[in-house]
């Protein structure tokens, strides 16, 4: 009787375990394929990402290029809205025509002598002349129209280069979390003027909040400011990104807040703030990177504050810079 208790114990404990490994087991199950989704997500957003990013390049190079863009479906198209002058124009020679025909008819109904007749079909001819030569100079109109308007295109091809965008060292006073946003950081940065810029960044996933606070930065001064859940961002931290690490850019030592950034082989003066609508940043950002010696650099050219060195970041080689 003992060993009657015994077993059926021992297999109630068996029942037990097999349910705990199950439960286990269940566990693992959904754990991988969270994390497999979490991964797929991962790379199907960075997919989106270089993407935008390669039309965005290739949209900025035909600007540049003075390439006229073809509107998307359901946008007016210019032929359209030529063509519309060229049609009613058209319509007050076509119904000329008809009274010019019906000049003649009108005026063989009437009893009239030879001489009348003769003049009547000398002036069909003459009439049916004038209203061609009409109808020409109405047609010709649009196609003088839309001489200006090539000529306008022209200028777009203009200078597209880093130097037009504005670099500077600046120094983090104060960084916190967005408080509506948690992969968003809110920094109070101090680049040498009267006021601090406010700044937004997407470093929570990335850098610590503690590796930010009085450090030394290169920002990006002249991007058209824009909110973002609420607040306005006035500038943009430049950073080292690899797809799976992000390092901020350090200015060389000794530098300060409000030191210009210059590349050597591309002098020039930047624009006061770039116009978004020439996406002028989106075009030189693709060559922005970091060589084999973890230097930032546009295009081989290295970002210099003139008499104190580059900058760099820790790691990261051949690395896109955004």
């Amino acid at each position: 009787m003992a060993d009657l208790k015994a077993f059926e114990q021992r297999a109630q404990e068996a029942e037990a375990l097999v349910a705990s490994l199950e439960s286990e087991l269940k566990k693992l199950r959904e754990g991988a394929e969270a994390e497999a989704v979490q991964r797929l997500t991962k790379e199907n957003q960075e997919l989106k990402s270089k993407v935008a990013e390669a039309k965005n390049k290739l949209r900025a190079v035909e600007i540049a290029n003075g390439k006229l863009q073809v509107p998307l479906p359901g946008e007016t198209p210019a032929a359209t809205t030529k063509s519309a002058p060229a049609a009613k124009a058209a319509t007050p020679a076509a119904a000329a025509a008809p009274a010019a025909a019906a000049t003649p008819a009108a005026a063989a109904a009437k009893p009239a002598g030879k001489a009348d007749k003769a003049a009547a079909k000398a002036d069909k001819p003459a009439e049916a002349k004038a209203d061609k030569g009409e109808k020409k100079a109405k047609d010709a109109k649009p196609a003088k129209d839309a001489a200006p308007k090539k000529e306008a295109a022209e200028p777009a091809a203009e200078k597209v280069d880093v130097s037009r965008v504005a670099f500077k060292v600046g120094k983090v006073v104060d960084a916190k979390k967005h408080p509506e946003a948690e992969k968003l950081y809110l920094e109070t940065i101090d680049l040498g003027e009267a006021q601090p810029r406010t700044v937004l960044s997407g470093l929570a996933d990335h850098i610590p909040l503690d590796q930010l606070q009085g450090r030394l930065v290169v920002l990006c001064t002249n991007l058209k400011p824009r909110k973002m859940r609420g607040i306005e961002s006035q500038a943009m931290i430049m950073c080292a990104n690899n797809g799976e690490k992000v390092e901020i850019i350090d200015p060389p030592a000794g530098s300060v807040p409000g030191d210009k950034i210059v590349f050597p082989d591309y002098p020039g003066e930047p624009d006061a703030e770039l116009n978004p609508k020439k996406m002028i940043f989106e075009a030189v950002q693709p060559d922005l990177k970091t060589d084999d010696k973890c230097v930032a650099t546009y295009k081989g050219s290295p970002f210099t504050v003139a008499g104190k060195g580059v900058c760099k970041v820790q790691t990261l080689i051949n690395s896109s810079v955004k």
